[in-house]
């Protein structure tokens, strides 16, 4: 019997009641809602299939309300372009064989609200979401990531974020305003054309925070969810960012060489298997020389977005040093 739920408007749950062929959803709870009040994510459950959806409801909020005080048109309209984008990414690239992701089942595109029904990853043996990992349990995301990108490489990304990333120079303008002046600040535009011209391209993640990976409950297999900011770039894009998200200060400082040979091992693994050994060495050789200017670039936007963000360590002020002597 078909019943409407305060999570989500009743068109919704006619439509999700139509796409799941199931009159009798229930157990609707809420995951969380979504950045800024842009919408909501909710699971909910399918007798007649025996499993549990998640139902991801993005609409354009009444009262926008920037986390930190940035109300800016552009800022919102940055937000809903990125849930256009992830939408385009589970319907025309997403590949659960080759990365575990949520498949999606069923997505809705209307014009102040869309909707994504998918897969449930608890469901699909990722239940687990640790805050924090030793360097060893950062190798499964690091290899989830490496095949990611192998996957991908020489992928155009038609409807996608032509630059990927929520940082990149030329949507943090504002931020890049908001810099001290200094060498960093300065070196923005070569940071920048530095990634941009490197001749081995894919499609990164964009947003490859701890928090986005979903993991198996033993922490050796994992899942990554929110594909909002898919788009151009180089592998260690995603990784440098990963890293600065699941270790500490003195981890990043002592074990991230260590860290970024087990991602180019599978790297490389996986490119031979597409391409040859030849194409895979030159990939890894272009992005490692890319690491430091990679982990420069998010400093750059760290620095005129949060200048005192707990992320500008040590660490990351190392690699930045040695980017900006590269240039």
């Amino acid at each position: 019997m078909k019943t409407q739920h305060a999570l989500l408007p009743n068109h919704i749950m006619d439509w999700l009641y139509s796409v799941t062929q199931d009159s009798a959803l229930e157990q609707f709870t809420l995951v969380q809602p979504l950045w800024s009040n842009f919408g909501k994510l909710v699971r909910c459950f399918s007798p007649a299939h025996q499993t549990p959806f998640i139902v991801k409801w993005i609409c354009q909020p009444a009262d926008f309300k920037h986390p930190r005080g940035r109300n800016s048109q552009v800022s919102q309209q940055r937000k809903w372009h990125s849930y256009a984008v992830e939408r385009e990414f589970y319907q025309k690239y997403a590949k659960p064989k080759h990365c575990a992701l949520p498949r999606l089942i069923a997505q809705q595109q209307l014009t102040d609200s869309q909707c994504l029904v998918l897969s449930d990853l608890d469901f699909e043996g990722y239940p687990a979401r640790p805050d924090q990992l030793t360097p060893q349990q950062c190798e499964p995301v690091l290899r989830w990531l490496a095949a990611f990108h192998a996957e991908y490489i020489n992928t155009a990304p038609d409807e996608l974020w032509e630059r990927g990333s929520y940082w990149h120079l030329g949507t943090r303008q504002d931020e890049w305003q908001n810099m001290e002046s200094g060498p960093l600040k300065s070196s923005a535009s070569k940071l920048d054309n530095a990634l941009r011209n490197c001749p081995y391209q894919t499609l990164i993640h964009g947003d490859a925070k701890l928090a986005n990976f979903c993991f198996s409950e033993d922490l050796h297999h994992v899942a990554a969810v929110d594909f909002q900011y898919v788009g151009g770039g180089t592998g260690v894009q995603d990784v440098t960012y990963f890293l600065g998200s699941a270790l500490t200060e003195s981890q990043l400082l002592t074990q991230t060489e260590s860290l970024l040979d087990s991602y180019f091992e599978t790297l490389a693994e996986r490119l031979v298997k597409r391409f040859d050994t030849q194409f895979a060495a030159n990939v890894c050789l272009h992005w490692r020389d890319l690491y430091d200017i990679a982990s420069a670039d998010f400093h750059r936007f760290l620095s005129g977005w949060s200048p005192s963000h707990a992320k500008i360590n040590r660490a990351l002020h190392h690699h930045t040093r040695i980017a900006l002597n590269k240039l």
